[in-house]
């Protein structure tokens, strides 16, 4: 097994229809490991990177000349208390879950990338791999590559991802939850049967690209969320392009769905849902609190919990974030973690200590 790499945008762009193939076959489907999400966060940070202190660092895995893997990683020279750092990690962008590797047999796949970090290993200061998702034995199968090698490394926990088992139409799952639970939801429930007659709808778009002007709708809506009464910068309008270039690309493969609340021709909720095999992803929405008395969070809820029982859906996952509304549904957490990994090289380990200890040896200290 050989490593080729990819230090370029127009090299990346050579990769696109393995990267493709890799994805359809994988056996964990992640929309955060698709070659049109690291494209379009790599193209949107590539503009704000100045002075040649980043660029894409894909590690190409080939066997007998075929590509049968993909790291896909960046190298970005940090600043932290005047020092540069040189970095390997994953490309930014808000991501709930990464992989070492993409590719048919990830324990091989993930030891050959390790040798290669140890390999390569003047060629960076410290790799900060986050978040990872632990799928089985990652962590283990890590670790035992790593006690290989003369690299140092910690494996730090990451805040877990709730998520509840879709196995039952929306009653029985309603039935589930503890009694003050189960009845506000269904009151709002009632509610929103009797709102219907008022123009009061609530779908489930598959191919948003699909809808004209939609995006621009959602960051409207988002413009006025709030949390506990402050005003939120928003999210979506920041990234305004690389969202709308996912729903181009993504959207037609069935990636993204968007769960909408409607008053007539008015927005009132939105929920930005990512399919991925048999799950579905939460990752992102929005409300008007104007219409706050129609519970419009719980109300997408049990919209997606319809649709995940009727579309043969197998977990709802709300990725990370302990928010009471998740809470109240979710039936266990993922767990998710972060890699640090340094050299025996002293740089390497000064650097490695003053980016991870030295700030919280300072706030100790005051």
């Amino acid at each position: 097994m050989t490593i080729e790499v990819i230090t370029t945008a127009e090299g990346l762009l050579h990769l696109e229809d393995d990267w493709n193939r890799l994805t359809e076959a994988s056996a964990f489907a992640n929309v955060f490991m698709t070659f049109d999400w690291f494209r379009v966060w790599n193209q949107r940070f590539a503009l704000e990177a100045r002075g040649g202190r980043r660029h894409v660092n894909v590690l190409v895995l080939k066997r007998d000349g075929i590509i049968t893997g993909i790291s896909p990683l960046i190298c970005r020279t940090a600043s932290r208390y005047g020092l540069a750092i040189r970095k390997v990690e994953f490309v930014e962008g808000e991501a709930a879950y990464h992989d070492v590797v993409w590719g048919n047999d990830p324990a091989l796949q993930t030891a050959r990338v390790v040798d290669f970090l140890a390999q390569t290993e003047d060629q960076w200061d410290l790799v900060d791999l986050r978040p990872m998702r632990e799928t089985g034995n990652v962590v283990s199968s890590i670790k035992d590559v790593l006690a290989r090698t003369r690299l140092s490394y910690r494996v730090l926990p990451e805040q877990p991802c709730p998520y509840f088992a879709v196995d039952a139409p929306l009653p029985v799952m309603l039935s589930r939850l503890s009694p003050h639970a189960r009845h506000s939801v269904r009151n709002q429930l009632n509610r929103l049967r009797r709102m219907n007659g008022e123009g009061l709808r609530l779908r489930i778009i598959e191919n948003p690209q699909e809808e004209p002007g939609l995006l621009e709708k959602l960051i409207a809506l988002e413009n006025r969320k709030r949390v506990a009464g402050k005003l939120v910068a928003p999210f979506l309008a920041r990234y305004r392009e690389v969202f709308q270039s996912l729903f181009s690309h993504l959207g037609p493969h069935g990636w993204v769905n968007v769960a909408l609340m409607e008053l007539g021709s008015l927005p009132i909720a939105w929920a930005l849902i990512f399919r991925c095999g048999k799950k579905l992803w939460g990752y992102h929405r929005a409300f008007n609190a104007a219409f706050s008395r129609l519970s419009p969070g719980t109300m997408l809820d049990t919209a997606l919990i319809d649709y995940c029982f009727s579309h043969g859906y197998e977990e709802y996952d709300f990725l990370y974030g302990k928010e009471p509304y998740k809470m109240r549904w979710n039936t266990g957490c993922h767990e998710r973690f972060r890699l640090v990994i340094w050299s025996q090289r002293w740089a390497s380990q000064a650097k490695t200590f003053i980016y991870l200890d030295l700030r919280k040896a300072a706030s100790w200290l005051r």
